[in-house]
């Protein structure tokens, strides 16, 4: 009986810290940032992409079809599309470490998400320093 309570314990410990590693809504992600052009496949239109490579590469909490099972995503394309603010803070910390809390995220779906996942809603953890 001891064994089994002992057992339901360290699985319980172990399956907590499995979850708290998984990326939810409102998590902060951290790396660096930098900004590419790349020319959509149709060929018709460049896309101006900032992307981050994270720090720690998590799995999604919630179920993405279009996620790797294996390997968690690394690249971020953070979407500011006419944010003027975002993008002029971002210009900013190319090539420097940032922290973002990110809202709404998903693994990249078409030619349009460049990078492995693509953060739609986001702000920055702490104030962007120049």
């Amino acid at each position: 009986m001891r064994r089994a309570i002992a057992l339901l314990v360290l699985f319980g410990l172990f399956g907590s810290a499995s979850a708290q590693n998984l990326l939810k809504s409102g998590d902060t992600i951290s790396g660096p940032v930098r900004f590419f052009k790349i020319q959509h496949p149709n060929g018709t239109t460049w896309i101006n992409v900032y992307q981050m490579t994270s720090d720690n590469p998590r799995k999604f909490a919630a179920d993405d079809e279009f996620c790797d099972d294996k390997v968690p995503p690394k690249t971020f394309h953070l979407v500011v599309m006419d944010d003027k603010s975002k993008k002029a803070q971002l210009d900013r910390l190319l090539g420097k470490k940032i922290s973002i809390v990110a809202e709404i995220f998903f693994c990249s779906q078409t030619a349009w998400h460049v990078g492995d996942a693509v953060v739609t809603k986001w702000h920055f953890a702490e104030p962007a320093k120049r």
